[in-house]
C-alpha cells in the first residue's frame, strides 16, 4: 500500500466496509490522508539486443501479484521486396519472485515483419492476452496471442483486418476467460460516420461476433476505451464527433442492450478531445480520463460515475502539453494518473494521485529528466501495490524503466 498513518489506515478500512459512506452519501471515496508519493526503482528484464530501441510497452498486475510485461522493439531493418523498412518483435516477460522470465519466445507470427500498436490484458485468472498489428501487404491486420497452459496459442487464422488503418488502430482490449474481447472501430463510408462495437471469439463458428454499435453512427468515433465487469459485461467510453468539435462519452451493456451514463464529460462541450482511459472502481463504477484542448494545449482531466451522475476530480492535471495518459486505481480506490509533459521538445513522465480532494502530485519521475521519456504504464496487484513503467532515453536508445510505489 502507499504507507497511510494509522488513521489512514482506520479510514480506509471503515470505508471499504461502508462503500464509500464516510462521502456523506455522494459516492465519492473518503478524502484520506496521504503519506508523499515516493517511487523505488524495480529491475528491468535482460535486454536481448541492446543496439535496439524499445518502441511500446504494456503492463498488467495478475491476481497473485505477479507483474507481466508486454514489450514491441526494434529488431532490425528488412528488405519487403518495395524497399526496406523496420522490422519490430513482440515479447512478454513475468515478474515473479524477483526475476523476470520470458513467457516463450517471440510471439510475432511472421518474422521479419512491421509491427505496432501493442496491446496487453489479463483475465481473472491472470492469463495474458496480446494483441498486436502486423504489416501484411500493404494493409495492417491485428493479431492475437493468449498464454495457456505454458505455451502461446496460434491464433492466425483469428486475425481481423481492413483497408483503412484507422479500424486497425482503433481498438481497446479486456481479456475473459482466456480470451480477448475487443472494442472495435470501422469507418462507414455510406453514410459518412464509424461504427464502434464490442468482439468477441465464437469458437463454434469460428467467426468474431458484433455487439450492436454503441455509438453514433451518422458521426465519426474513435478512441474507444473498454473495461468488463466482474460478470463479464463490457463498459465503454470513447470520442465523438468531428476533431475539433467532439465529446467523451460513456456506455455500459446491460445485457440487453446500451446504456448512457449521462451526458457529455467534457469540461467544454464540443471541444477537441483525444486518448480515453477507463477503469472501474471495487462498486464497479467507471472513472476515466481524457485529453481535451485548453487554450491550444493538450491538457489532462479526470471525472467519476458516482452511480447517478459525472463528478469532476479537480481541474487540470498537466501544465504542459500532455500526452498519453495511463490510468489506474490504487488499494484504497483512488486514481492513479501517470502521463508525459512536453518541455522544449522532451518527454517527461508525471504521476499523480487522487487524494479524496486534490491531486497529489509526484513530479518527474524520470530516471534522468533531462532525457526523453514516453509511453507511461500503470498497474496495481491486488495487495494495492501499483507500479509504473515507461520507456525512457538511455544512451541514445530507449529502454524500459520501472518503478514501484510505495514507503
Amino acid at each position: 500500500m502507499l504507507g497511510y498513518r494509522t488513521s489512514g489506515w482506520i479510514l480506509l478500512y471503515c470505508a471499504a466496509l461502508c462503500g464509500g459512506a464516510l462521502a456523506g452519501g455522494s459516492g465519492e471515496p473518503a478524502v484520506l490522508p496521504s503519506a508523499p508519493l515516493s517511487l523505488r526503482p524495480l529491475p528491468a528484464p535482460p535486454v536481448p539486443d541492446p543496439g535496439r530501441a524499445l518502441r511500446e510497452l504494456r503492463l498488467a498486475a495478475a491476481p497473485n501479484g505477479a507483474l507481466v510485461l508486454a514489450l514491441l522493439a526494434d529488431a532490425g531493418q528488412a528488405d519487403s521486396g518495395k524497399g526496406f523498412y523496420e522490422s519490430r518483435k513482440v515479447t512478454v516477460w513475468r515478474l515473479a519472485g524477483g526475476m523476470w522470465q520470458a513467457l516463450g519466445g517471440v510471439l510475432n507470427y511472421d518474422v521479419p515483419r512491421p509491427a505496432s500498436t501493442l496491446d496487453l490484458a489479463l483475465d481473472r485468472a491472470g492469463t495474458p492476452v496480446v494483441v498486436w498489428n502486423e504489416n501484411f501487404g500493404d494493409n495492417d491486420i491485428v493479431v492475437f496471442r493468449a498464454f495457456q497452459n505454458g505455451a502461446w496459442t496460434d491464433w492466425r487464422t483469428r486475425y481481423l483486418g481492413d483497408d483503412l488503418p484507422y479500424a486497425a488502430r482503433t481498438r481497446s482490449v479486456a481479456a475473459q476467460g482466456g480470451e480477448p474481447v475487443i472494442a472495435w472501430g470501422e469507418s462507414l463510408r455510406n453514410p459518412y460516420g464509424s461504427r464502434l462495437t464490442v468482439r468477441r471469439w465464437d469458437a463454434a463458428a469460428r467467426t468474431w461476433t458484433r455487439s450492436p454499435a454503441f455509438n453514433d453512427l451518422t458521426v465519426f468515433s474513435r478512441t474507444p476505451a473498454l473495461t468488463l465487469s466482474a460478470a463479464g459485461q463490457p463498459t465503454v467510453a470513447w470520442l465523438q464527433g468531428e476533431v475539433l468539435a467532439s465529446n467523451v462519452f460513456v456506455k455500459r451493456w446491460t445485457g440487453t442492450g446500451w446504456q448512457a451514463l449521462g451526458g457529455s464529460l467534457n469540461r467544454h462541450p464540443d471541444a477537441y478531445v483525444a486518448s480515453t482511459r477507463l477503469v472501474l472502481d471495487a462498486r464497479e463504477r467507471p472513472v476515466v480520463a481524457w485529453l481535451e484542448d485548453r487554450g491550444g494545449q493538450d491538457t489532462l482531466y479526470a471525472s467519476r460515475w458516482t452511480g447517478e451522475r459525472w463528478t469532476t476530480l479537480g481541474g487540470a492535471l498537466s501544465t504542459g502539453f500532455a500526452s498519453a495518459p495511463a490510468l489506474a486505481l490504487d488499494g484504497a480506490g483512488r486514481p492513479l494518473l501517470a502521463w508525459v509533459e512536453e518541455r522544449a521538445g522532451t518527454g517527461q513522465v508525471r504521476l499523480a494521485r487522487w487524494t479524496g480532494g486534490a491531486w497529489q502530485d509526484a513530479g518527474v519521475v524520470n530516471r534522468d529528466p533531462r532525457r526523453d521519456a514516453r509511453s507511461p504504464a500503470l498497474a496495481v496487484d491486488p495487495a494495492g501495490t501499483a507500479t509504473l513503467a515507461w520507456r525512457e532515453d538511455v544512451g541514445g536508445v530507449y529502454r524500459v524503466q520501472l518503478r514501484r510505489l510505495g514507503p
